[in-house]
């Protein structure tokens, strides 16, 4: 058989225990024989437990790669402190891992020599290329993240992947997995080389209320100025316009949930959620905007990002031309359990009978890291994306 993928979740409380039983359960699925790469996701209070009781059962020789995240899903359900694990097998497609383990400076190369660029690997038939990152979200500025990506697969890629959440309560830190180790800074990536084309989509059900503005002062966490007046003079006038409602104490968190700021383009929108503002005006976001760049400010339905995670796992199929898909990851956007409630599910639901009987590993992130072809680029909060390799 030239593709077996395997999927399995688990939720024991002990860490160690937990980690060998969904490897155990993910081993039942595939020949252990023929693995040639695991993709792991945690949100279990102990990952580094975790990632210990995975390779116990896997042995050490598999390359894996994964990070933390705010939940995991698939056919068989959702775990929250738990874990999700992916074994590959397929002979079509190449898998090389890779890792960058410290707080980016934007200094010397991020991604390191890519096989795919190589003379070789140009002259390979293994010539459709997706690069898979997992950053945290404290140490990388993560639209820069990307531009720098795309410069140094000289956009022969696609690129896609999500950052590990910063849990609130309870605290928790990201980690990040490569082989047997875990780390908190940086990012664990995999290189994908195929023979046939890797199917990657991104969507989200936005939609826009209000503006353009224009982007005239920005800073690496702030939108400063909106048309050159404070950015939060601009959601004052929004809120009256919405029904009179005062920002006066500040920016509520609801309202700015519902309520981002957006860069659109063919209808899809890079997402910046507003945290606050600061005592000058200025609006606090987790990825800002370029500067001169036009945003919206934007809403959104709970039935559109039910449509939007139907639209992902769709455009992403057609990206196999017509070819028959092995398995999926599916990237989903921590922030949107909070705006959906009770239609999260159905968003879950959705991604279930779009995809079949075909396996998928849901993990749920700090936005989605993206640039495909016929999209903008940049980090997507609120958005679903998703990765469909061939079988």
């Amino acid at each position: 058989m030239n593709t077996q993928i395997s999927v399995a979740l688990e939720n024991h409380a002990n860490g160690i225990h937990c980690g060998r039983e969904v490897a155990r359960s993910a081993l039942s699925k595939i020949n252990p024989q023929q693995i040639s790469f695991a993709l792991l996701f945690v949100s279990h209070p102990q990952p580094g437990q975790i990632l210990k009781g995975v390779r116990e059962m896997l042995g050490h020789h598999i390359p894996l790669i994964g990070a933390t995240s705010a939940g995991e899903y698939s056919h068989e359900g959702y775990v929250e402190d738990g874990a999700g694990l992916m074994l590959v097998h397929n002979e079509n497609i190449q898998f090389h891992i890779l890792e960058y383990r410290k707080r980016w400076l934007k200094m010397g190369s991020l991604l390191g020599q890519l096989r795919g660029k190589t003379e070789a690997g140009l002259k390979s038939p293994f010539h459709h290329r997706t690069l898979m990152l997992f950053p945290d979200d404290v140490s990388m500025r993560l639209n820069h993240l990307v531009d720098t990506a795309i410069q140094e697969t000289a956009m022969l890629y696609d690129i896609i992947g999500g950052p590990g959440p910063t849990i609130p309560a309870p605290p928790r830190t990201p980690a990040l997995f490569y082989n047997g180790q875990v780390f908190n800074a940086g990012f664990a990536g995999a290189e994908i080389l195929s023979r046939q084309p890797v199917g990657s989509a991104l969507a989200n059900g936005w939609e826009i209320v209000s503006g353009p503005y224009r982007v005239t002062k920005v800073d690496d966490h702030h939108v400063i100025r909106l048309d050159g007046r404070p950015a939060q003079e601009v959601y004052e006038d929004f809120a009256l316009e919405q029904g009179g409602m005062t920002l006066d104490d500040g920016l509520p968190h609801d309202f700015g949930m519902n309520h981002p700021i957006g860069v659109c383009e063919n209808g899809d929108c890079r997402v910046s959620l507003g945290m606050g503002f600061e005592a000058n005006g200025a609006l606090k976001v987790t990825s800002p905007p370029a500067a001169n760049s036009l945003v919206h400010i934007l809403a959104v339905q709970p039935a559109a990002m039910v449509a939007a995670a139907r639209r992902a796992v769709q455009q992403a199929m057609n990206g196999l031309e017509n070819r028959h898909a092995s398995g999926a990851v599916f990237i989903d956007c921590m922030s949107t359990a909070m705006l959906l409630e009770d239609a999260y599910r159905q968003q879950q639901q959705a991604v279930r009978e779009e995809l079949g009987d075909v396996p998928f590993l849901g993990f749920r992130s700090h936005g989605v890291l993206a640039r495909l072809k016929g999209q903008i680029s940049g980090h997507f909060e609120c958005s679903v994306g998703a990765c469909i390799l061939p079988g």
